[in-house]
């Protein structure tokens, strides 16, 4: 998985912590956690998750046996490789969403490097 990919996914579940109804602390730390992880990333891929946070609840979703976590739709063999490349963050041809392999990973430590 992509350094960047990992950090997508880390900003997306930062984010749905900063609720409403969350004890003010821990909005904060989520808050903070937000901010540092936007910084981190490239500033295109920031905007591309933006873009999708607001057309999508989930603008990060994992690849089950093959298929987008969000469109559900099966991915082609080439697309289903690239997932393996730690060269760049990887996105569904279908619907746009950041993809990711799920099981096999550590995201915590890809995202914390």
């Amino acid at each position: 998985m992509h350094w960047t990919t990992a950090k997508l996914i880390a900003l997306d579940r930062a984010g749905g912590f900063t609720a409403p109804g969350w004890a003010e602390r821990s909005q904060l730390v989520f808050a903070e956690q937000a901010r540092r992880l936007r910084r981190e990333l490239p500033p295109h891929l920031v905007a591309a998750y933006d873009q999708l946070k607001a057309e999508h609840k989930e603008p990060v979703v994992g690849v089950i046996q093959g298929k987008c976590g969000g469109c559900q739709v099966s991915l082609a063999p080439p697309a289903l490789a690239r997932l393996s490349d730690e060269h760049e963050a990887s996105r569904c041809e279908n619907c746009g969403r950041f993809i990711y392999r799920v099981g096999g990973h550590d995201l915590a430590a890809h995202a914390s490097s």
